[in-house]
């Protein structure tokens, strides 16, 4: 696969071309510091499941992950047995507290299974996937990259190299049965790899890739909150001239009741303020790699002047005769939904490239109400 490319990979993404994502040992160690897996970015992770992208590790990541928290929790457990014993070579007065303390410490031979179980329970809540490395690459296969220094091989270390090899070649067996995988590793041996995979991307920056999968997210968020914070704000602006847009091109129904004949005409249509009413739910229909379209829903106030012509039958001529008009105004709300598109990607600026009323929640009828002939407009 080309080298990564987060313009590309957007595109990516926004087809649902990226099946699975994997970390490489060197991410998972440099996050989890204290053996634990609870790192708030590696807990992230788990908001893959909700883009249809599985997490997957190599067995052979996996037991390199374990092995690495066990020996952080042995040597915790053997920094505490040795502060415990020597703070009971000084303070001989507190043996018991010591012995006390000593006697409640997890046993020695029971961290390895302690880390495993912690590995398990990591895997299960964001829902990894373990795969297995059986079979994914022959020994002739290996030995070769070896001796003729293809990736991962590389350098005066290469023969360290081996297990990155086959957690490799596993991950490639599974890109090819299930589709494209994004890895993220510092090791320039896995994105040397990867340049060379038909369907494996590799990115070096954790957060940075994982912002890829929910940068619609963190636009759409955004753009919402700023119509939340600043109601008369660029975004409520965008918001409101699109919903102008819409009335000044629309020839509207007009419904009232009077006690003679009548026909009526929008003279005027004005939005005179928005409200936005759509809470934090977002609800994106459309993303490629440039832009990311999505629904806000406003209330809008709208304000209408419309002219009434007034007439009665002349029972003789069979015609109505005019006798004059009067102009009314009436200020209602109206819910709206707005198709907000937004582009720039990527950029450290995006924009709104375009807002459009959806048609279903046009305005068709504008109901006056009971109208009286000749009445005087009242003064604003």
């Amino acid at each position: 696969m080309p080298k990564f490319d987060a313009d590309e990979f957007r595109g990516l993404i926004a087809e649902g071309g990226i099946v699975g994502f994997t970390l490489d040992t060197n991410i998972i160690d440099g996050l989890n510091n204290n053996g634990n897996l609870d790192n708030r970015i590696l807990l992230s992770l788990e908001t893959l499941k909700a883009k249809q992208v599985a997490t997957i590790l190599s067995d052979v990541v996996a037991k390199e992950v374990g092995s690495h928290m066990a020996q952080r929790h042995a040597t915790a457990h053997g920094e505490l047995a040795s502060t415990v014993k020597a703070y009971g070579k000084i303070w001989k007065e507190h043996a018991g507290l010591v012995e006390e303390l000593a006697a409640k410490m997890a046993p020695a031979d029971s961290i390895g299974a302690h880390a495993d179980a912690l590995l398990q329970a990591f895997c299960e809540k964001i829902g990894v996937e373990i795969i297995s490395s059986n079979g994914a690459i022959g020994v002739a296969e290996l030995m070769e990259r070896y001796f003729e220094n293809q990736p991962p091989f590389a350098g005066a270390d290469k023969k360290h190299e081996f297990p990155d090899a086959v957690a490799l070649a596993a991950l490639d067996k599974w890109s090819q049965e299930h589709g494209p995988v994004l890895a993220v590793s510092k090791d320039k041996g896995w994105a040397e790899y990867c340049d060379g995979s038909e369907y494996l991307y590799c990115a070096s920056d954790l957060g940075k890739a994982l912002s890829l999968f929910h940068e619609d997210e963190a636009i759409v968020a955004n753009f919402l909150s700023s119509l939340a914070s600043e109601p008369n704000g660029h975004g409520a602006a965008v918001i409101l001239d699109a919903i102008q847009r819409d009335l000044d091109e629309l020839d509207f129904q007009v419904e009232a009741s009077s006690f003679m004949e009548w026909d009526a005409e929008v003279e005027e249509a004005n939005v005179e303020s928005i409200e936005y009413t759509g809470g934090n739910e977002q609800r994106i229909v459309a993303s490629d790699g440039q832009s990311v379209t999505f629904l806000v829903t406003v209330n809008a106030t709208l304000r209408f002047q419309a002219g009434f012509n007034f007439s009665i039958h002349d029972s003789i001529d069979d015609d109505y005769v005019s006798l004059g008009g009067t102009a009314e105004g009436i200020t209602i709300d109206h819910r709206y939904q707005v198709a907000v598109t937004i582009t720039g990607k990527g950029s450290e600026e995006t924009e709104v490239d375009d807002a459009v009323v959806n048609s279903a929640t046009k305005l068709r009828t504008v109901d006056f109400g009971h109208v009286e002939p000749f009445s005087e407009p009242e003064p604003d």
